[in-house]
């Protein structure tokens, strides 16, 4: 068991807001006539309308526009139809099981998922927008013989190189999820990488799966004392629990990401994915790539697809700590291209060159700490050998992403940036995760409870219901994978937290979220060694740091977090709801500026006293 070492008081962590996906009750549906190219309803499909940035409004929603090639979806739905013709005079498996087939026109098809569209003379009758999510957008098709089917559009978020193995590897994932361990997750029937194919766009088709989100069970902040508390919460929380489980059953022999065996260049076709495969197809349809997860994508824009390639692996399997390396390359290698353009004005975004060199020196840092922050072979961390076996991992799960199906079953959705790495480097889900002071019993926990205001009572009323939260998953953990439940340990939890804060990293001023976890670790690296957590025999911190760093610092990162709590809608980067948006200015309390929306303090401040 690890030993209880004592903690110093933490330094400023991220605020407790989080960003939360907005859920409209009743979505519209903006619908279009496939053969009326002057509908105006027509533009509405490809703009993106559910939300309104308070900076940059205009450039967030270009990025976002998913146009199409409306009269090509019927193009590729008859394609599809004949192929399925062809296929469906076979009942042999290893004809209906082949490996993913390129069309003429650039798209893949999964000839097993073919039987979705059904028969008889088809063709698109009508095309429904139906949500607008983080990363794409999702319509709904529906046939001449009434089946519907999903039409997943990405936005322009990312590089093209970014977002074509984005898709190649999450239609692997999916394949893999359902054919191998049975999970409920839609079947896709064709995908696009790029613009080459008869939508003119990168696109991924599937099954439709209709039904109620499993969110609209989660009630997070649901008082003990209510009837079945514990039930209701554990309703959502046990069946992702019970998927993961499913997901962690098997143990791959990279690091990286699940590709089709195609998909992957040639040396890394030839190794197995996973040992003990029996089935021969199976055993040869999917290999192990370079990871898609969010940090090596993300706002990487300005690297060309050389640069990221030498940092996004794969990886052997007895190296995890050079993924924490590599994502301190990928920053640093971000980071000096964008500092090279401001030197040589060959960059449209205005930059901050003291923030670049701030933010370099953190992931130098970070680099010096990736081998050192926990000792794989520690007989004080509990199975310490599972904990890091690479695993896949899935950053996406959440009620959000599930759908109740009208047979009672939930379907998971979304499985983008998924990745294969050791379980001790990833995250509990967004919807559970709680990284605040923690509560577990309010009048023990929380000096003079009863004797409170009703203010301070919510809130830590608050910080217990989300350490409750987070409890019962852990507690389900612990359930389902007891060899791996070491990652509930706060020591575990402090270790890792550079490399966490790291891939959180979004702007450049979250370079302070790094470097605080690398100061907090600072503060118990004498203890951490001597227990032999950390990768080290040397009880003196590897990175010198003065008295004057660690009092500017910590200046530094008050005052971002002052700011960030202070800035209305910080926690959706300045992204508003639409209808909440329309509401704020039909009120007057938002007002347009030249440099996008600002809120009308006075109007604010003369309401006030009326509310």
């Amino acid at each position: 068991m690890l030993r209880l070492i004592r903690l110093p008081k933490r330094l400023p962590i991220r605020p407790v807001l989080r960003s939360v996906r907005y859920i409209s009750a009743q979505p519209s549906e903006h619908e279009t006539k496939i053969s009326d190219t002057s509908d105006p309803n027509r533009s509405k499909f490809f703009q993106y309308s559910w939300g309104t940035w308070l900076k940059n409004d205009k450039i967030e929603k270009a990025k976002r526009q998913t146009k199409f090639s409306i009269e090509g979806s019927t193009t590729l739905i008859k394609e599809l139809q004949n192929q399925f013709s062809t296929s469906e005079n076979s009942d042999d498996k290893k004809f209906i099981l082949k490996k993913p087939t390129t069309l003429n026109d650039g798209s893949i098809l999964l000839s097993n998922n073919l039987d979705l569209i059904g028969e008889g003379e088809l063709r698109v009758k009508t095309i429904s927008s139906i949500h607008e999510g983080k990363h794409h957008r999702v319509y709904k098709l529906t046939l001449s013989n009434d089946k519907e089917l999903v039409l997943r559009i990405p936005y322009k978020l990312e590089s093209d190189y970014g977002i074509s193995n984005k898709i190649k590897s999450e239609v692997a994932t999916l394949d893999f999820l359902r054919l191998k361990l049975d999970l409920n997750v839609p079947r896709v029937l064709s995908y696009g990488t790029d613009k080459s194919n008869a939508l003119q766009s990168p696109y991924i088709l599937m099954e439709f799966i209709p039904g109620d989100l499993l969110m609209k069970q989660w009630e997070p902040l649901i008082p003990d004392e209510m009837p079945e508390s514990k039930e209701k919460l554990l309703d959502v929380i046990k069946p992702i629990s019970q998927f993961q489980s499913k997901v962690n059953s098997i143990t791959f022999n990279k690091f990286g990401s699940l590709y089709f065996t195609d998909d992957v260049e040639g040396s890394l076709q030839i190794d197995l994915p996973y040992e003990g495969e029996t089935d021969e197809i199976l055993q040869n349809r999917w290999r192990i790539g370079p990871s898609v997860e969010k940090c090596f994508l993300k706002n990487k824009n300005k690297l060309t697809d050389q640069q990221v390639n030498k940092f996004n692996g794969p990886w052997s399997k007895d190296q995890p700590e050079q993924l924490i390396v590599d994502v301190a390359n990928i920053e640093l290698e971000n980071l000096r291209t964008r500092l090279g353009r401001k030197s040589t004005d060959s960059s449209h975004k205005v930059e901050n060159e003291y923030l670049l060199k701030e933010a370099i020196e953190t992931f130098e840092n970070l680099k010096i700490m990736a081998p050192l922050l926990i000792n794989k072979s520690s007989e004080n961390i509990p199975n310490v050998g599972e904990l890091f076996k690479p695993r896949l991992y899935l950053p996406d799960l959440d009620p959000l992403n599930v759908i109740t199906s009208n047979h009672n079953k939930n379907f998971f959705l979304d499985f983008e940036y998924s990745t294969i790495k050791p379980f001790i480097f990833t995250s509990y889900p967004q919807f559970i995760n709680y990284s605040g002071f923690k509560i577990y019993d309010l009048e023990q926990d929380v000096e003079n409870y009863n004797e409170l205001d009703d203010v301070e009572k919510e809130q830590y009323k608050y910080m217990y219901y989300r350490t409750r939260d987070e409890r019962l998953w852990e507690i389900e953990l612990n359930n389902n994978n007891h060899e791996l439940i070491a990652i509930a340990s706060p020591h575990i939890k402090m270790l890792k937290s550079p490399y966490i804060q790291s891939l959180d990293y979004k702007n450049d001023r979250d370079y302070l979220y790094v470097e605080g976890s690398i100061i907090q670790i600072r503060g118990v690296w004498e203890a951490y060694v001597t227990n032999k957590l950390s990768n080290s025999e040397d009880i003196e911190f590897p990175i010198k740091y003065s008295d004057d760093f660690l009092m500017e610092f910590q200046s530094k990162i008050q005052e971002y977090q002052a700011e960030i709590s202070s800035a209305p809608f910080a926690a959706t980067d300045g992204w508003v709801p639409q209808d909440m948006f329309d509401q704020l200015n039909e009120q007057g309390l938002i007002i347009e500026d030249k440099d996008g929306y600002v809120f009308n303090t006075e109007k604010i401040l003369e309401d006030g006293p009326k509310n």
